[in-house]
């Protein structure tokens, strides 16, 4: 479900926020450690296909009771932030496009994951104009995003996983890149491989100038 609805006659970049732009896996590793009293294992070492609960060594179960306190106990406000990302946002933003940040936190089930989010967006300097949440009727947020924009107007998604980017990719997204991250390496790759935000910027913006050369 998104947050805001727009009829702008703008160019869009879609941009995932765990593990796209905020080091989602390292700040959960830093709770979990506390949450479980024992040293879990660097997050470099994490493989495709490897769930989180299997790659810090506890029952499925002990996995969600953990995020579960995790996301309720505010940590996403104090995620480390990726180096380039508040640039970015607003490099893509005085570029003339607008920014949608489309994630799978569930705001309509924690009462905190809204105000959690926007207040590390704050404190992290990231420019946006809208936020699709988590939806309620099974679409996926590159759906909703789709329906809320229209297909013509998204020029860029970007995304950690796989997965994500696949079904951007199936719904006529035609850019699409995939976040390196440890957990999504040695797969066959969907959209283009990015090393780091500083990279992406160079790419949007030619998807940017594109677009503006189609619509003048």
């Amino acid at each position: 479900m998104a947050a805001w609805r727009t009829g702008a006659n703008k160019p869009v970049v879609a941009l995932d926020i765990d593990g796209t732009i905020g080091d989602y896996h390292r700040n959960f590793l830093t709770f979990a450690e506390m949450w479980f009293g024992r040293p879990m294992p660097d997050p470099e070492q994490a493989r495709h296909g490897t769930r989180l609960s299997e790659f810090i060594g506890v029952p499925h179960s002990k996995y969600r009771e953990a995020k579960l306190a995790y996301r309720q106990g505010g940590w996403k406000r104090w995620m480390p932030c990726y180096p380039f990302a508040a640039e970015l946002t607003r490099n893509i933003r005085g570029a003339g496009a607008q920014l949608w940040l489309c994630t799978t936190r569930p705001y309509l089930r924690l009462d905190n994951v809204d105000p959690d989010t926007r207040e590390w967006l704050r404190r992290n300097s990231i420019e946006y104009d809208a936020v699709i949440f988590e939806g309620v009727d099974g679409e996926s947020k590159y759906a909703d995003l789709v329906s809320q924009v229209g297909l013509e107007r998204i020029i860029a998604v970007c995304d950690d996983l796989p997965e994500q980017v696949a079904d951007a990719q199936s719904l006529g997204i035609g850019t699409c890149y995939l976040r390196d991250q440890p957990y999504n390496r040695g797969v066959p790759m969907p959209g283009f491989r990015i090393w780091s935000l500083a990279e992406l910027w160079q790419a949007i913006k030619v998807n940017i100038g594109m677009w503006k050369d189609r619509n003048d």
